[in-house]
């Protein structure tokens, strides 16, 4: 099952939750793994965790609403690697919570540069050699707020539908050549973020109770839930799904993705 054997993938927001274990289960199915968030020191974890059960990783910290650093990013990769195949865009932040005018509006902006501009920065960096190869993966972690209006979480609900909009337009432009645009939408998953919003009150976020309950029953998915779909798009297995927003959510795909995976 060593499908991503000879792949390189760029995997953001790969210190901890989703992002470090899509990185992992990448790296055993053969790919090299190269890690970027902000806390490098959380990174080199990963990574020498990664290594530790033989695979090939290399943590690069950085920041994706910076220009300058995603160029780095991407400019050590090939220096290492020689190319990227692969690029999850994993990083994202939730923070301000509030009521659209009880919201800081430099937070909001941030938030936008890391959930929106970041994803658009990594790509522009990637796509050329991916282009010129003829193969490419570009997997945006979307949400289900895409779909819906959630009161208190204005930022992160207008980011993740731009992402999928995005998404959808960058499939449109590189259509039959070989490189494939998904985005995911995880569901409520067991990280870091989901620590964040059971702790926010819920004048900031009305609905924080329902979050609360959801891990009160152990109802959160494991991050290898995710994970394991990131691992199945960066291959073969959804060559035929450029453009399409996917949810784990889909029993009929979840059961697709195990079958491919050979996952019990």
């Amino acid at each position: 099952m060593q499908f991503l054997k000879d792949k390189v993938a760029v995997v953001t927001g790969a210190s901890q939750g989703v992002g470090s274990t899509a990185a992992a289960l990448m790296a055993a199915r053969g790919a090299a793994v190269v890690l970027n968030a902000r806390r490098g020191d959380m990174l080199q974890s990963v990574a020498a965790n990664i290594r530790q059960a033989g695979g090939e990783a290399t943590a690069i910290a950085g920041d994706v609403s910076d220009p300058a650093q995603v160029k780095l990013l991407v400019k050590e990769t090939i220096a290492k690697y020689g190319k990227v195949d692969i690029l999850v865009n994993n990083a994202a932040v939730i923070r301000p919570f509030g009521k659209v005018w009880e919201a800081d509006p430099e937070a909001w902006l941030q938030l936008l540069k890391i959930n929106v501009y970041g994803p658009f920065l990594c790509t522009r960096e990637v796509l050329p050699g991916m282009l010129g190869r003829n193969w490419g993966r570009i997997i945006n972690i979307s949400s289900g707020v895409a779909d819906y209006n959630l009161t208190g979480t204005s930022a992160y609900n207008s980011s993740k539908a731009a992402l999928e909009r995005f998404s959808g337009t960058l499939a449109e432009e590189v259509k039959d050549s070989g490189v494939v645009v998904t985005a995911l939408r995880p569901g409520k998953v067991d990280t870091g973020m989901q620590i964040e919003i059971r702790q926010t009150s819920d004048s900031e976020f009305p609905r924080a109770e329902e979050w609360r309950e959801v891990h009160r029953k152990g109802k959160l998915l494991d991050p290898k839930v995710p994970g394991s779909v990131i691992c199945w798009l960066a291959g073969e297995f959804g060559a035929s799904l450029n453009g399409e927003t996917l949810s784990v959510k889909d029993s009929d795909f979840m059961t697709q993705v195990a079958r491919d995976l050979a996952i019990d």
